[in-house]
């Protein structure tokens, strides 16, 4: 009779164990997969759009450059008595300092279009790669105020879509 109980006792085991497993695998295939992911650190550390920007940084120094050396001469008008020329070159720096601030403006909002054109599809790539099925954008000015880390993979994003604009895509 023992060996019945224990039979018995080993086959409810048994059955429990495959329960658990059952119970245990369809939950996870019904588990919502999601990932949050800092947007700006995915932006600010994209190689491509450090590559952007060196490309403007340049020109856009040399206008800063020649807007520096409009208030310099307009000093020196001004220390002469000349307040006509002070005037024309204060004009000439008023302009110089709008063109500057729209290129600035510019300048950010295309790399901002290009790199966004570029990541947004790697990002659905990294998704599907990972089986997420949602991924949410957060920098602490949008509907994600707070995230532990737990869902956190940016520094993934931002390793895979590194790697896949030194590949060329």
């Amino acid at each position: 009779m023992q060996k019945i109980h224990i039979k018995l006792l080993l086959y409810y085991l048994v059955m429990c164990v495959i329960t658990g497993f059952v119970v245990c695998e369809i939950n996870s295939m019904q588990q919502k997969k999601i990932a949050v992911i800092d947007a700006v650190k995915l932006f600010e550390g994209y190689h491509m759009t450090k590559d952007l920007e060196s490309l403007d940084k340049i020109r856009l120094q040399t206008e800063s450059k020649e807007m520096d050396s409009l208030i310099k001469m307009a000093q020196i008008a001004r220390a002469m008595h000349n307040e006509e020329d002070a005037k024309m070159i204060s004009d000439k720096y008023i302009y110089a300092k709008s063109v500057l601030e729209n290129d600035y403006a510019q300048s950010n909002h295309s790399i901002n279009e290009k790199v966004w054109k570029r990541l947004n599809p790697i990002l659905e790539e990294f998704g599907k790669k990972k089986g997420l099925h949602l991924i949410i954008g957060a920098n602490g000015m949008g509907s994600v105020l707070y995230n532990d880390g737990y869902y956190d993979l940016t520094s993934d994003v931002i390793n895979f879509a590194n790697k896949r604009y030194e590949e060329g895509n």
